[in-house]
Formats: structure tokens, sequence, C-alpha cells
């Protein structure tokens, strides 16, 4: 069964002032810069994830979340949005991945499952040039893809995401899986035609801090004993 895993620009929608709907041109929310900033990032509060591309590369901060799917804007306003580890949606680049959906479920929910075997996928996305214009934009693009793990490199396993498309002929994704932990710390990943892939340092959401003092313990209620009364006399 087809699972739609995000749609970005709709998921826009009730962001305050930044809602895609509440803007006449929407690609206006990301300025006329072509790609990720160039200029320092300031320090990010709470979760984030850096983002490179080439020789550029910013942090974005998490804007939204609803479990796995989340949603992460630079400063310069580049959107990412990912479902886990991957990569589903993205706006304010040159080449716009709007859509995703994968026919079955996506083996990077489980890639400690990649190091007894490798996995198949298909999944289909829609693209689109920022112009927006009609012969810029692809629809239902078929992606079929074998996903194998490398020989652990120290601590790290690779994992090779091999996708063959009718279009883009042969894509490659790539995973770095820390043994220990079984979780995905790095990744490159296609975002579309003529376009470097993106590096994504993925984040990770720090525990909430322990109060400072910690409240006594409620003592346990001690047991009453019923007294008998007493017969009068």
């Amino acid at each position: 069964m087809s699972r739609i895993v995000f749609v970005l620009l709709f998921a826009l929608t009730g962001c305050g002032s930044d809602s895609y709907w509440s803007l006449g041109n929407p690609t206006g929310l990301f300025g006329t810069s072509s790609g990720l900033d160039a200029t320092p990032d300031e320090e990010v509060d709470g979760p984030a994830l850096r983002i490179t591309q080439g020789r550029a590369g910013a942090d974005a901060r998490l804007i939204d979340q609803q479990g796995e799917r989340r949603m992460w804007r630079t400063r310069g306003g580049v959107v990412i949005a990912t479902d886990g580890v991957r990569v589903v949606a993205t706006a304010g680049l040159p080449m716009l991945l709007a859509a995703t959906r994968f026919d079955g479920p996506d083996p990077l929910a489980e890639p400690a499952a990649l190091l007894v075997r490798s996995a198949d996928s298909r999944r289909l996305v829609d693209l689109m040039e920022r112009a927006r214009e009609p012969s810029g934009m692809r629809f239902g693009v078929a992606l079929n893809c074998t996903l194998v793990a490398g020989a652990a490199e120290d601590s790290l396993v690779p994992i090779t995401e091999t996708c063959r498309s009718e279009p883009f002929g042969i894509i490659r994704n790539r995973f770095w899986m820390d043994r220990d932990s079984a979780t995905i710390t790095t990744s490159e990943q296609w975002v579309g035609p003529g376009m470097a892939p993106l590096r994504l340092d993925h984040a990770v959401e720090a525990a909430a801090p322990a109060p400072e003092s910690a409240p006594p313990p409620v003592a346990e209620a001690a047991a009453v004993v019923p007294v008998p009364r007493r017969r009068g006399g």
C-alpha cells in the first residue's frame, strides 16, 4: 500500500506568519538565494540539523514535529522535511523535492536489519523547479532501490542505497550507522537532478534536564489499625 510520507508545501500551513497559504508568492519565503547560506550561522537553540551541500552549509532548527516526521529550517529559509533520517521534501533550493511516497516500509526505519540482509524498496517522488513552470515539474517519478550494509569502519557501518530511475539513471545515497546504537549518524542524500547531494549530520535531541532539586519522596500513609470499641457496662 502506498504511504504518503510528507508533502512539504502543504505542511507549511499553520506556521504563523510563515504559512505557505499566507504568501502571494510562496517562493518569496526563501529570498533570492539559490541554496544554503554561505554566511555564519547564529547559535540554534534546541534540536538542530547540520546541512551541507557542496561548500555551503547551514544549521537548521526544528520548526515542527509529528512523531518521526520533522521539519527543519535554516536562517536563510531553506526547509528540509525528514521522516526519521530520510529526506522526504525540500524547499528553498533550485529544485524542490515536493513529495515522497513509499510502497511499503522504508528499510531505514530499522537499519540494524541491513546487517543481516539487504533490502529493496520502491518510492515515488514529485519534483519541480523553483520557477514552478509546468515544463519543470515531474510527478510520480519511480525510484527502485536496494540498500546494502558494508563492512564496519571503526565504529561506523556504511550503508549504500542504489536507486534506478528511468529519467535519471542510477542514484546513490549513503548512510553511516553507529554499530553500537544502530542509529544513523550521517547521510548523503539525493534531492533532485542537477544538484549536489545534501549531507546531513543528524541531530540527537537532548533528553530533558533533571530538576535541580528533586522533590522529597512522598511518605507512604501509615496503616490504620482499627481499635475495638468498648462495650458499655
